[in-house]
C-alpha cells in the first residue's frame, strides 16, 4: 500500500501529537479539582470504594500541572 504523497514520516520517539504535554495546565487543574471534589463528595455519601478511586484519578491529573 502506497503512502499519501504529503505523508512525513514520524521518529517513533515522538510520541503522540496530543498527550500529557500537549493540553493547557488550566484544562488539567479543571479536571484534577473536578475529579477531587466529586471523590469527596463520594467519599461524603459513604461510596468509599468509588470515592477514594477518584479523588487518585484527581490527583493523577493534578501531576500534570508539575
Amino acid at each position: 500500500m502506497d503512502e499519501p504523497a504529503n505523508h512525513q514520516p514520524q521518529d517513533p520517539g515522538s510520541g503522540w501529537a496530543l498527550g500529557a504535554g500537549g493540553l493547557p495546565k488550566a484544562a488539567w487543574l479543571v479536571l484534577a479539582v473536578i475529579a477531587i471534589a466529586l471523590g469527596a463528595s463520594l467519599l461524603g455519601m459513604g461510596y468509599l470504594g468509588y470515592g477514594i478511586l477518584i479523588v487518585i484519578v484527581g490527583l493523577a491529573a493534578g501531576v500534570n500541572l508539575f
